[in-house]
């Protein structure tokens, strides 16, 4: 096959009879993307939990989008100066743990670090193993929601 390819050839990859045209053409190669092999596929998460965006910051759950909506809100009410996300801390053994949230007092102390999680995340072996782990290194009780 050359760079160029003739319309019967075109047809015979598509598949088609004929060409499409216009806003039904790209409807159906959307719907046909699912179909075409290598074409990629949502990769389901291991606890079945989906990415959302809120304020223009993505989460891995809409659970921890709430919890991040709810910390706003005492952000607003003047409980809390800030809320950081994503805090990494160095464990033994070069395990770094990533907090979800750690929350900020107004006089500029740590009040708790909190880790939005569910039932069958709060049994996984390898966070139980780093929370302990935080418990004894930095003398922090991580807070579950």
């Amino acid at each position: 096959m050359g760079l160029r390819m003739t319309e019967e050839e075109y047809k015979a990859l598509m598949g088609r009879r004929g060409p499409l045209q216009g806003a039904s053409a790209r409807a159906s190669y959307a719907d046909e993307a699912e179909a075409w092999p290598g074409a990629e596929k949502p990769k389901r998460q291991k606890y079945g939990n989906r990415r959302v965006e809120v304020d223009g910051l993505k989460f891995d759950s809409r659970h921890e989008a709430r919890v991040y909506e709810e910390l706003m809100l005492r952000v607003k009410a003047g409980e809390l100066r800030c809320v950081i996300r994503q805090v990494p801390f160095d464990l033994p053994g070069g395990i770094r743990y990533f907090a979800d949230f750690v929350t900020i007092r107004p006089d500029m102390s740590i009040e708790a670090v909190i880790d939005a999680k569910s039932e069958a995340t709060r049994k996984n072996r390898v966070y139980i193993n780093k929370k302990k782990q935080m418990k004894a290194c930095w003398g922090i009780e991580i807070l579950e929601v």
